[in-house]
């Protein structure tokens, strides 16, 4: 094994002697402190934020020594003499301007750049914490979300930047919305309270988690045949699916018409979970909740992988989720979970992606406590409750003054959610249910706008069981009124 000795401009900061390896990588400069460190477990820290590695497996050496806001060019020749490397680099738009990112790094002996091998990524999952005292709504460990102020320059968030320690992750460009990463064990949450009066900063939240309503099987299992194979008509609208995934395996060929990772951009779409392959039916019209006749056209779907295996996401990849599905041509958007915690980024993604033309629907919960659950709760979206297949309320659906309409909560699926296929029940499914009708609105008017379909939904609506369960249900009566006038 080769040891490297790697020596910078000057040491790190005095508090740094306690760490064994430190990293901090800011757009093309970079922060490290190592003492004998095997290289490959500094390539794992580039991987850490985001940037491909491939190196070649017979490469073995240690490394030690510290710089500090060294350009990355120059470190990296240090840092991987004698070896063979290319680097590339890409662009992070937003407020800031063209923020400088690292994509991939190569290393290879010399002459042998085939034989360099990617540096395998953990499964991604979102580090979630309650914070110092166990308190806090649950976010994402070491992580802030961030905007800037009108007329803030990228060399001044630089220099906030160095202050702190942090590095630019990854933008929405969008929301404008900055995704910020600190060292493993940072105080992100004394962060917060420093950064909220800054200058340069317009808003800075916490990276907020919302977990998967866990599934809940409706007696016992029972085997339920694949929905038939029928395709999207040509030029259909597609719906949009921000869920678990999509397991092309398990349905009829043609309905995906786009699909993306967001936990693991890198990733082949898949379904680890299966709610969203059981949302994805239901959105698509593939199938009908219990005791509904109604059907229409069958949808084209963009599914978007936006909850980790765990069936856990971030603020940020939901930013990012609602980004993909707009760019893919979704006019409506179906999000089958939610949490009690409010966000203001939140609030604007949802009115910058209603702004510009997206129908938003999602569920109210499953939980009966009354409190607003979001996104549901954000004006510009459409909160589903649920009700049993005969029109009464389900026992398990939320309710309250932010429900808009309530749906049958009880379908059967080919494919389990965290079990064995059968009966499921849940808002999920409510709120898919109103997204298949809205999109196939929409498809049969495409001059209409959201705000019409809408009004014409509620329109048709049969009358709602009791107060707290919105202006109507979407039963097979109102979907007959609402698509077939």
């Amino acid at each position: 094994m080769k040891s490297v000795i790697f020596i910078g401009f000057a040491l790190f900061f005095t508090v740094s002697t306690t760490w064994a390896l430190y990293f901090r990588l800011e757009g093309d400069r970079l922060w490290l402190q190592a003492d004998n460190t095997p290289l490959v477990e500094i390539l794992e820290q580039f991987v850490r934020t985001g940037v491909e590695v491939r190196v070649d497996p017979r490469i073995q050496s240690n490394i030690s020594g510290s710089v500090r806001g060294m350009a990355l060019d120059h470190a990296l020749e240090d840092l991987l003499e004698p070896y063979d490397y290319l680097v590339t680099w890409k662009i992070l738009g937003g407020p800031l301007g063209s923020v400088p990112k690292l994509q991939e790094i190569r290393l290879f002996l010399p002459g042998s750049e085939t034989a360099a091998k990617p540096i395998p990524r953990k499964s991604p999952v979102f580090e979630a914490t309650r914070g110092v005292l166990g308190s806090a709504p649950e976010f994402v460990k070491d992580e802030l979300l961030v905007t800037v102020r009108r007329g803030t320059t990228y060399n001044q968030f630089k220099r906030l930047l160095d202050e702190i320690g942090g590095m630019i992750v990854d933008a929405d460009a969008a929301t404008g919305v900055y995704l910020i990463r600190f060292p493993p064990g940072t105080n992100v949450e004394a962060l917060l309270i420093q950064l909220t009066p800054n200058p340069l900063v317009a808003h800075v939240e916490l990276n907020y988690v919302t977990r998967l309503p866990p599934g809940e099987a409706v007696g016992s299992t029972e085997l339920i045949s694949p929905p038939a194979a029928r395709r999207p008509a040509d030029g259909s609208i597609p719906i949009a699916v921000l869920d678990s995934g999509f397991d092309p395996g398990a349905s009829p060929a043609g309905i995906l018409s786009a699909g993306w990772d967001a936990v693991d951009p890198d990733r082949s779409l898949s379904d680890p979970g299966g709610h969203g392959t059981q949302m994805a039916f239901l959105a698509s019209g593939l199938l009908s909740p219990d005791g509904f006749s109604g059907q229409g056209q069958i949808l084209p779907v963009v599914a978007v992988r936006t909850f980790d295996e765990e069936g856990k996401t971030s603020n940020f990849a939901i930013l990012q989720a609602i980004t993909y599905a707009a760019n893919a041509g979704a006019k409506v958007v179906n999000m089958s979970w939610g949490s009690e915690t409010d966000s203001e980024f939140m609030r604007r993604a949802m009115q910058t992606a209603a702004r510009k033309g997206l129908l938003l629907v999602a569920a109210a919960g499953n939980s009966p406590t009354g409190k607003p659950v979001y996104p549901a709760a954000y004006p510009t979206v459409i909160a589903v409750g649920g009700v049993t297949p005969d029109g009464q309320p389900w026992a398990g659906s939320n309710f309250g003054n932010f429900v808009e309409v309530s749906a049958p909560a009880l379908a059967r699926f080919p494919v389990g959610h965290n079990g064995p296929p059968g009966a499921y029940v849940g808002t999920s499914i409510s709120s898919a249910t109103v997204a298949n009708a809205l999109a196939q609105y929409l498809n049969q008017h495409p001059q209409a706008t959201t705000a019409s379909a809408v009004a014409a939904l509620k329109k048709s609506l049969s009358p709602p069981p009791s107060g707290g369960y919105g202006s109507g249900i979407l039963d097979s009566a109102a979907w007959q009124r609402f698509l077939q006038p």
